[in-house]
């Protein structure tokens, strides 16, 4: 059985590291499947015809393509898919991740693809392999996740990866890979697409086993927890904690402004966090409500205060214009970056995003803002601008007290 991964290629400046993919890859290999192979467009940025010359060329049996939701991911994959459809070899094509996990049947049509594997990857794909079952294939979350080898990066070009700087405060020698401890989250914020509520830890020992493999393979000195939730509890944290501080590196992580206290952020400092990704999102108690964010304006600010005094950059990620925001809630959180603003973004608001899966994407359909996926995938042109808005704001006045927001 020869398997195929297409890394595609977002457009972005820079493509970060296909961590799903390449988790499905080692547990398929854990499981015999030695014989898998990584097609890097996301780094020599091949054409699709370069895609099916080398499929005319090089016999796979099974494809995998994992991606994410958005305009240009979704105009991106339909090019690709058609790619491997005009091949004269064509291998039995899946889809995973968080694009096509909402809309399996959607993208199963416009795609022409044999099978979608609908949330987690791993068990899913393995069955699709033994069995080439065709169709939507639910993908159960794995309970154990020590039970689960680390991503199998061995393939890919990893300098490439290694020698991004996502952060500005890195330092040119840094040399970095993110990871997860943890999957799902126990919140159900009306924007968020990943509805996966049962969530499901590493053990500290099992991280710290990957940080350290990192380390000594790569020379890693720089890590990115991309966990929906990283500080999730003080024990959680504390073991976490002790688990990094040993390998001496600095890290980017989230957290929500209800998780953390002055002994949680100490903790985190003293392990090397230099930066924390909040999602504040906005700075209004009746618009916090709306969005079902579940924290308060008191909550906000405390979190920034103390996590100011203890040394470490904030990522805010304001949204506005979803359910309950106006003008005011707007200016509210203007004056919040105007105060406690550090710059460790540069851009800080942003029109909230109905993606499918997500309330708020239901929501949309319920008042007709949008007609259904392929009108979603049409106005969603990327994050900057409107798709829907649920504001009593004119959509021209939108885009104007959002530029001068940012402006200013």
């Amino acid at each position: 059985m020869k398997i195929l991964f297409v890394m595609y290629d977002n457009g972005g400046a820079q493509n970060p590291i296909p961590m799903g993919p390449c988790y499905v890859a080692g547990y398929l290999k854990d499981h015999g499947y030695d014989d898998i192979t990584y097609y890097s467009q996301d780094i020599y940025h091949y054409t699709e015809h370069h895609l099916t010359d080398y499929l005319d060329t090089h016999h796979y049996d099974v494809l995998g393509l994992g991606f994410t939701a958005g305009y240009y991911q979704y105009a991106k994959i339909l090019r690709i898919c058609e790619a491997i459809n005009r091949s004269k070899d064509k291998p039995f094509l899946v889809l995973g991740g968080y694009g096509p996990s909402p809309l399996p049947e959607f993208f199963l049509e416009k795609t022409e693809a044999d099978a979608v594997v609908v949330g987690e990857g791993e068990e899913a794909l393995l069955s699709i392999v033994r069995s080439l079952g065709r169709g939507v294939v639910e993908g159960l979350p794995i309970k154990d996740l020590d039970s689960i080898p680390f991503p199998y990066y061995d393939p890919l070009p990893m300098e490439y990866y290694l020698n991004q700087k996502p952060f500005g405060n890195m330092s040119p020698t840094d040399r970095t890979l993110p990871m997860i401890t943890s999957r799902g989250c126990p919140y159900s914020c009306n924007f968020c697409q990943k509805q996966t509520h049962n969530i499901r830890y590493r053990s500290a020992q099992n991280v710290a086993e990957e940080l350290g493999k990192y380390t000594k393979d790569y020379g890693v000195s720089f890590s990115q927890f991309w966990d929906e939730l990283f500080v999730s509890s003080e024990n959680r944290t504390y073991a976490l904690t002790q688990a990094i501080s040993p390998f001496n590196i600095h890290y980017w992580c989230t957290a929500r402004v209800n998780t953390v206290n002055k002994d949680i952020l100490a903790m985190l400092k003293e392990s090397g966090c230099v930066y924390i990704d909040y999602g504040i999102e906005q700075f209004d108690d009746a618009a916090l409500e709306a969005m079902n964010k579940k924290q308060t304006e008191e909550q906000i600010i405390n979190a920034i205060k103390m996590t100011q005094e203890a040394g470490i950059k904030i990522g805010f990620n304001i949204i506005w214009g979803n359910i309950g925001d106006t003008r005011e809630s707007l200016h509210k959180s203007m004056n919040l970056l105007s105060e406690y603003n550090d710059y460790g973004q540069l851009r800080t608001i942003r029109p909230v995003t109905p993606y499918p899966g997500s309330p708020l994407y239901d929501l949309a359909i319920e008042r007709g803002l949008l007609t259904g996926p392929e009108d979603f995938y049409q106005k969603h042109r990327n994050v900057e601008l409107l798709t829907c808005n649920f504001t009593d704001i004119p959509d021209d006045e939108f885009h104007e007290c959002l530029y001068y927001a940012n402006y200013e």
